[in-house]
């Protein structure tokens, strides 16, 4: 199995990264990704509020997906996530929904499946990509930003036994992933989750003519659309939209049909709320979703 290594990185979503690999639809590739922390030394006790934010969420990439080209979807399964290391988890002033002072890092090593938190309180671990994304349609991208492209979401489904969908802009979409958490609550609200090394093992599917606006997600639980914005209410908009085209299109309801569906069975929920966009998603259960 093919590994990519966690030296291969850039700081930006952009059609003008060079690929560090080729892929083909259906390989299985392990990608290793750097904590979120980059190459800071960032060790237990020590503060964030000097970090170069700017070296900060390095990604590993980008991947050159064999016959994806602009109009196309591109599927990638994430199969496991593999944490690498310790996480650590502190405050970034001016980061987080609320303000507050810097905090001095903790640090949380994996065991049977768990952490030990602060406190002693024991935390399962739940492994998530806070950033996977393509190249963006547009200008590049800073790696802290989301977007249409997918980007920095933090959203915690973007895990092992998930499908997450992305529109393709450029030849070979450019899949870029990084800031890997140990585990992660909706908005991760003071604005760092524990960060952590990981071992990404994925396959990449290529839809062929089916263009999508923004990201979707197939997890193992839920079907959801995923939209950034200025504002909370922005990215909820797009993302319902969104979710509204899917039941028409792939459903068969009508545009009125859809809308209503959205307020039964639907919900309107946070991904995060700290990055430069805000983050939202619709979802609905995947058992309900598939049998309409």
């Amino acid at each position: 199995m093919r590994r990519i290594d966690r030296s291969r990185v850039v700081f930006e979503y952009s059609s003008t990264s060079p690929p560090c690999a080729h892929v083909q639809p259906g390989e299985i590739v392990v990608v290793e990704t750097q904590w979120a922390y980059g190459d800071h030394p960032v060790q237990e006790g020590d503060r964030l509020s000097d970090l170069d934010t700017s070296r900060c969420d390095p990604l590993t990439g980008p991947l050159f997906v064999e016959g994806a080209t602009p109009g196309d979807t591109l599927a990638v399964h994430i199969l496991a996530i593999d944490l690498v290391g310790q996480g650590g988890q502190g405050i970034i002033p001016g980061l987080g929904v609320l303000p507050w002072d810097d905090l001095p890092v903790a640090m949380f090593t994996p065991r049977d499946g768990a952490i030990e938190w602060l406190r002693g309180i024991r935390i399962p671990i739940r492994p998530n990509l806070g950033c996977i994304g393509v190249a963006p349609a547009g200008d590049a991208i800073p790696s802290i930003w989301p977007g249409d492209h997918g980007g920095n979401t933090d959203n915690r489904y973007c895990c092992p036994g998930s499908i997450v969908y992305f529109p393709v802009f450029h030849e070979g979409a450019l899949l870029v992933m990084g800031d890997c958490h140990q585990m992660q609550g909706d908005g991760e609200l003071c604005g760092v989750a524990p960060e952590t090394a990981s071992d990404v093992t994925l396959r990449c599917e290529v839809i062929k003519g089916e263009a999508i606006q923004r990201p979707r997600i197939l997890a193992e639980s839920r079907f959801m659309t995923v939209a950034s914005a200025q504002t909370l209410e922005e990215a909820v908009r797009l993302a319902t939209a969104d979710f509204i085209d899917v039941l028409v299109t792939e459903k068969g309801f009508t545009p009125d049909e859809a809308y209503l569906m959205t307020a039964v069975e639907a919900h309107a929920e946070i991904c995060q709320v700290v990055d430069p966009l805000m983050t939202a998603r619709v979802a609905m259960d995947r058992a309900f979703f598939e049998a309409l």
